[in-house]
């Protein structure tokens, strides 16, 4: 199994791999630190991301145009991180209640529309769909090895990429940036300089909006061609994780993304080795067991600062 995994990486099948699966881990991460910097937890990424994955499949196959099922799903996304803005920071109902329940309305909404539209309960996989296409690039695909790193990839891949330097600039070099670390770091100071904290909130949440549905409407029509229900399986879940490991860093965030993106290949590529003798469930965990690691290196990491800076404290005094 070791050899045929070595195979892999030698004729760049595990990159090619890692980039597809990282995608959506990296959008939904970059949307749900966009909200954390803004002082809100976006727990709903998951049923969002569900939520744009049918939005984007159902009117992408209906009208026949990738890029009106993609905006379709964005609108979704961003529409119902509205209404988590308005429950929570209008009606000041925990952010965390409204998050899970966003979840289930995704999971139970998307197989309800789909059974009422399609008559299908399992998937949805129109006949006729024009994908989210990839990028060749003229030249540089011709070379052995370079071709295969640059080019051929699916047109998310390099909007993903492109989305940790705009969250760089956007966050770090911008005066709307530095407003929203503002609200995020404090609230009461912010509104004492004349900041508008409800306002900046909602902005944020329509950013992770935006991530997210890029994320749900390429697992729909860019990774796949299909809508399986609850098909995001978890990856809301592990892209809150990746937030929490990068903090509000965009590239901690991308370096915390090829991670758990890594795990979700290995993943995939033991499950297509021919006679692999080890259980599917046993493989299947592999994701979840390195977002518990990555949880536990971080609050390790988080407690040696505390003794750090407890032990500073004794000093001075």
């Amino acid at each position: 199994m070791i050899q045929a995994i070595w195979e892999q990486v030698l004729n760049l099948t595990l990159f090619v791999v890692l980039l597809r699966v990282t995608v959506p881990i990296l959008l939904s991460a970059l949307g749900g630190m966009i909200s954390m910097v803004g002082g809100v937890v976006n727990i709903g990424l998951e049923g969002i991301m569900l939520l744009s994955a049918f939005s984007s499949i159902a009117v992408g196959a209906a009208t026949g145009s990738w890029l009106l099922g993609v905006v379709a799903g964005v609108i979704i996304s961003i529409l119902v991180s509205m209404l988590m803005g308005f429950f929570s920071i209008k009606l000041k109902v925990d952010i965390i209640i409204v998050g899970f329940a966003v979840n289930i309305l995704g999971s139970g909404l998307t197989i309800f529309l789909m059974n009422k539209i399609y008559g299908l309960t399992g998937n949805y996989s129109p006949e006729q769909l024009n994908r989210i296409p990839s990028i060749h690039i003229p030249f540089i695909e011709q070379i052995p090895i370079i071709g295969k790193l640059l080019s051929g990839h699916n047109l998310m891949v390099w909007v993903s990429i492109i989305a940790v330097f705009l969250c760089l600039v956007l966050l770090y070099r911008t005066p709307h940036g530095i407003h929203l670390r503002a609200v995020g770091e404090s609230p009461e100071a912010a509104a004492s300089l004349g900041i508008s904290v409800d306002r900046m909130q909602f902005i944020a949440l329509a950013w992770s909006g935006l991530f997210a549905g890029l994320a749900g409407a390429y697992l729909s029509m860019g990774m796949t061609s299909m809508f399986v229900k609850d098909m995001t399986a978890g990856t809301g879940f592990i892209a809150l994780a990746v937030v929490m490991l990068g903090g509000s860093n965009p590239v901690g965030i991308l370096i915390g993304s090829l991670i758990f993106g890594l795990g979700s290949t290995i993943t995939t590529i033991v499950q297509t080795i021919p006679g692999n003798q080890i259980p599917s469930q046993f493989v299947q965990m592999i994701p979840y067991v390195v977002t518990i690691l990555a949880l536990i290196i971080l609050a390790i990491r988080k407690k040696k600062k505390q003794l750090e800076l407890t032990s500073q404290s004794t000093t001075q005094s």
